[in-house]
């Protein structure tokens, strides 16, 4: 057994990431070809957080933190319209099948 437990590969860590922002949004119902898309998204919005974060301990102005918390809020927004349009998508493809 090692000390400090077993290293990730790269790919593994990144498939990990990829799978928490997946079940954080509920976005397991997308197609796999859009899941290299979310995974550049997924890196980009950790950095945002880190950003974000960084921002709250420097004590920025009051009106620079509600224009960040805004734009999170939009990016929230938005996860849940992309997943219900794939939903909406789906449904589109069964009613063609028909």
């Amino acid at each position: 057994m090692a000390l400090f437990g077993e290293k990730k590969s790269k790919e593994e860590k990144e498939e990990q990431k990829l799978q928490q922002f997946m079940d954080r949004y509920q976005l397991e119902d997308l197609d796999k070809k859009d899941l290299v898309v979310l995974q550049r998204i997924a890196g980009d919005l950790t950095g945002n957080s880190l950003f974000k974060a960084g921002m709250a301990l420097s004590f920025a102005k009051a009106e620079e933190q509600a224009k960040v918390t805004y734009l999170s809020a939009l990016v929230e927004q938005n996860w849940l319209i992309i997943k219900q349009l794939g939903r909406l998508n789906k449904n589109i493809e069964k009613l063609n099948e028909k």
